[in-house]
Formats: structure tokens, sequence, C-alpha cells
């Protein structure tokens, strides 16, 4: 049930923290009085993996709703100053990232889910959720890429006011301790870059001077350079040597990472810290005036999915990135005419790749071996609406996340007011949960599973 308007408020005023090379900011935030504060028994030997919490925004009252996944109940809904323009999960899945990007902010909803290392066995918290005073403040954060218990943050920074990139890394335990000066690096010019956390390196886009770029688009880097932890400092160790024109978009595994180029992708191979680079160029099966701005990688596979797209443009291809081979396949996805891509994602274990597009299709891709060899192929496609598209709320669209301790996927329909259970070990549409109000994000928190390799 929707907790009733004439609820009591709790004001916490959260305090922007702020880190070197970024501008101080508050933010107030109001939360509503918490469904449940107890915390429940914990099972030890894990005979049942709590299914998880999701985080739902509102498109319209500036809310972030939580339900539990055990019996698609609300728990707790928080009253926020914005509509946040992004929402993520933490590394650990513990909390929810709510981006403000015109604000400079990132605030943090803890979903109440997590667990400790007791040495004789692992403890598992289930409490309310609660919203945090705690606050990432830098100019436009606008990458959010996590890897093994890490957090990064990019922040593009700003040309008209001359404010440098940065880069902040945090993990969920950083989070929790309200860690006032985390682990950071500040860049001399502003760039729409990506970095990704490796252990105790990060490698992070690199911007040249505009006569030396071979980007397009200046504001868009062209190399990597990979930075290593020193006393809680982030220092440069090197600059890869291979340009990567249009540098956009960036994922790893556990062996490799890769960042997509306008004329291929940039494939970083690492060796006890030392770390090489290659380019594996475009095939010709990529469409003129397109390129490879988005990468996804997972720990259990071996293979990259890539997307090749025009800034706005309706034409969308999806590519495999084989790093052993250090080739490129294209991908036969049999898109709905008119499809544009809205969210994607791998699977829990990788077992599927799933497309959300805008006209309300969720299209599965798995992997199929051929002579020794994995290619992605076309496996299915659920309609997961029957309204008319036409009637889209403004300014949202359909959102997708995924369960990181069992087979489901869940997508927000704005439409139909309600969040589809996709049961993804069946193929098919499991339950929904209604809702009374137009969502516009989602995202999964909770205990993820380990993962089987």
């Amino acid at each position: 049930m929707f907790i009733p308007k004439n609820c009591n408020w709790l004001l916490l005023a959260i305090c922007g923290f702020a880190f070197t090379g970024c501008g101080g900011a508050s933010t107030t935030i109001n939360e509503k009085t918490p469904i449940i504060s107890e915390e429940d028994e914990h099972d030890h030997e894990h005979e049942h993996q709590d299914g998880g919490r999701l985080v739902i925004t509102n498109a319209t009252g500036a809310e972030a709703l939580i339900y539990n996944l055990e019996d698609n109940s609300l728990i707790n809904a928080f009253e926020l100053v914005s509509v946040p323009s992004a929402l993520y999960a933490s590394a650990g899945y513990r909390y929810g990232i709510l981006v403000d990007r015109a604000g400079n902010t990132v605030n943090f909803l803890d979903g109440g889910l997590w667990q400790e290392d007791h040495v004789d066995h692992l403890h598992d918290y289930n409490e309310a959720p609660a919203l945090l005073n705690y606050t990432l403040t830098g100019s436009r954060p606008t990458h959010f890429v996590t890897h093994e218990n890490q957090l990064a943050v990019f922040y593009d920074g700003d040309a008209t006011s001359s404010t440098p990139a940065s880069v902040t890394v945090v993990t969920d335990a950083d989070i929790a301790a309200g860690v006032a000066v985390p682990r950071s690096i500040d860049f001399s010019v502003n760039m729409h870059g990506v970095a990704e956390p490796r252990a105790d390196y990060l490698l992070a886009s690199w911007r040249r001077e505009n006569a030396e770029t071979t980007s397009a688009n200046p504001i868009l880097p062209d190399q990597v350079a990979v930075y290593h932890l020193h006393d809680g400092q982030y220092q440069q160790e090197t600059i890869l040597d291979i340009a990567c024109p249009d540098l956009h978009g960036a994922a790893q595994n556990e062996n490799h990472i890769v960042f997509g180029c306008s004329d291929g992708v940039l494939l970083v191979s690492e060796q006890e810290g030392s770390f090489t680079a290659e380019k594996i160029l475009n095939t010709d099966a990529v469409l003129d005036g397109l390129r490879i701005g988005s990468i996804y990688g997972h720990e259990n596979s071996d293979q990259f999915i890539a997307l090749a797209s025009a800034h706005g443009g309706a034409s969308v291809q999806w590519f495999s990135i084989n790093p052993a081979l250090a080739q490129m396949e294209l991908i036969d996805w049999q898109p709905v005419e008119s499809a544009k891509v809205v969210s994607r994602g791998f699977s829990f274990e990788a077992e599927q790749f799933l497309i959300l597009d805008n006209q309300g299709y969720v299209t599965v891709l798995e992997p199929s071996q051929t002579d020794g060899v994995i290619q992605w192929v076309f496996a299915e496609r659920l309609d997961i609406t029957e309204q008319d598209i036409a009637s889209m709320p403004e300014g949202t669209n359909f959102s997708l996340t995924f369960s990181q301790n069992d087979h489901f996927a869940y997508v927000a329909d704005p439409i139909a007011q309600q969040v589809v259970i996709i049961d993804l070990n069946l193929l098919d549409i499991n339950t929904a949960i209604e809702l009374d109000y137009v969502p516009k994000s989602i995202t999964w928190l909770g205990i993820a599973g380990a993962h089987e390799h």
C-alpha cells in the first residue's frame, strides 16, 4: 500500500562534503516515516538468500521508493528535493546512488541489506532503508562504473566555468563510514570521460590538447592513463600509447579492459600490474556514421558486448568483442522496426544479455558455441507492455535492472505504472508490481550472490 499523504515528515539536512577540485553544495531531503524498523534474524548458513529490494524513483513526485522483493510490498518512501537525473546501485549493492548532474551532487540511499565477514561466517543484516547524510560533490557527475567492490564516479567538469574533470573512488565501506576525503584524481581540463577501478589501479581517460587529439570532438579524450594507489593517493604510472579517438564507454572483466573508440575498441590487458594495449579495428559491418560508444562486461563472460550508434540516432548495431581472438563480430539481434535502445545489460550469471527498447520489447541474447568459439545470438523477444507506446509520459521511458542473486529482471513501465518481473530461467513474465505513480528509474539492491565461474 502507498504511504498516506498526511504522514509526518522528518527533515534531514544533507550537507555536501567538499573535495579537492570540486565545489561544495548542500541538499535538503525529507524522509517519510519508515514502515519497518526492526532487524530480522539472520540466516548464517544462507539456506535462503533474501530476494533483495527494488528502488524506484517517481518521475513527477521527486521521491524514491523501496520495495521488498520477498513479497513486492512497499517498505519506505523518501521525498527528494528534485527528481534524480540517474539512479544506480553501489559496488556492493547496499546503496542506491541518486545523481543530480545539474546540481553537481551524488546522494546515497541505504537499502538496508548488507553482509559482513565475521571470519567464521558471513553475517547478513536486514534493516530499514534510510537516506544518508553523505554527499559527494563535483562538477557534472556523469559516468558511474563499479568493479570488484569499488565505485568510480567521473565528473566531466565544465568548460564555461573552467572547471576541470575529476574522479572519485569509494567502496560501500567508505559510504557507510562517511569518508570525507575519498580517493580521487583531479585533471587539468574538462572532458567527457570515464574511469575503470581495478584493485589498486585506476584506468582513466586522458584528454590531450586540441592540436594533438585524434578525436573529432575534442571534448572526448583519445588516450587512457594508468594510475596506481600509493599511500592512499593515485599516482599516474603511464599513458598508453595507442590512440582511441572519441573515447566513450568502457567495461572490464577478469583479464581485460575495453574502451570504445570511433575506429574500433582499445583492448587493454593486465599481467601482474603491467598493462598493455592493442586496437581492434572496426569491421566492414560497422555502418557509416556509427561508432562504438557503450561497452558491457561481466566477470562470468570472456566476451564483451558493444553498442555502435550515432548520437540521437535510431540506427544501432550490437557487436561481441572477443579479446582472445582480438576480434569483433556483428550480432544479429533482429531489432524491432524503429526501436531505440533505452536500457541493456548482462543477467546475474551472464547467461543472457538483455536489450530493452522504447517499443516495449526485451530482446534476449544468449551465448552459443560453434567450433569452440562463443557467439551471441538472438534467443527470444518478450513484449512487456500492452499499452499504446504513443502515450508514454513526457520525459520518461522503460527502464531495466537485474537481481544480483537470482535469475530475475525487472522492467518499469511508466505507461501502465507497474514493474514487470521477468523470470530469466523460463524467459517469461512472472508477475508485476502495481504502482500508483509514474516510475522513472529502477535499480536492485541487496546481498549479491557468488558467481559460478
